[in-house]
């Protein structure tokens, strides 16, 4: 799988932003259906999205890898003390180059659909990674051409921690609406790493935000 970050990462670069999401919208669909099929090493995961789009979405393990990686970032699944994660950096501050999502997770359409006006926590489990690690990032939804959330930074460490962000997006205009949760690994773009463990999605019926 860790051509699937070397691929994403070719292709922003050639390709305009307008142009390369619903691309990567497609690109995860494939992802989700190849990612479950069996090869030496792999402990097979079920698909994440077969839940309910009502129900708490969990992303962990071997199904990080459906994280992509906008240009000027990068993404490596590793494993360490049984714990798979997915290593995250940035060459580039979030402000820098073409706006993007950064490490971001395609939501499927039913998905996209089903969170529109209900506040959705989004719940990433994290730390600084490695030699040279990130001392912070930012968490954040983005419904394009709707609207984005603000951006949720969280300081991280060698601990791993919990970064939260609540959101309300507006609701979907049209059925090929896809949604986004991005993260940013460096604010400086200076490609120290940031770990992920797991994610969690979870909509709720109240419509506040914060």
């Amino acid at each position: 799988m860790f051509a699937t970050s070397f691929w994403t990462e070719v292709f922003s670069m050639v390709i305009p932003d307008w142009l390369f999401y619903p691309l990567s919208a497609f690109f995860a669909a494939i992802l989700i259906a190849v990612s479950y099929f069996y090869w030496p090493g792999q402990t097979h995961q079920a698909n994440p999205f077969d839940v309910s789009p009502e129900s708490e979405l969990v992303i962990t393990g071997q199904q990080l890898t459906l994280m992509q990686a906008a240009q000027g970032l990068s993404t490596q699944t590793q494993e360490e003390d049984g714990i798979v994660f997915l290593r995250t950096a940035a060459g580039q501050g979030p402000d820098d180059g073409n706006p993007s999502a950064g490490v971001f997770l395609t939501l499927p359409k039913a998905f996209s659909l089903a969170y529109g006006e209900k506040a959705v926590e989004i719940t990433m489990i994290v730390r600084g990674g490695g030699a040279n690690p990130s001392p912070a990032i930012i968490l954040a939804y983005y419904s394009p051409g709707r609207g984005n959330s603000p951006r949720q930074k969280c300081n991280l460490d060698a601990l791993w921690r919990t970064c939260t962000l609540t959101y309300t997006p507006p609701a979907a205009n049209q059925n090929t609406n896809v949604d986004y949760v991005g993260m940013w690994p460096d604010l400086e773009g200076l490609s120290r790493a940031a770990d992920i463990r797991e994610i969690r999605i979870k909509p709720r019926s109240s419509r506040s935000s914060k």
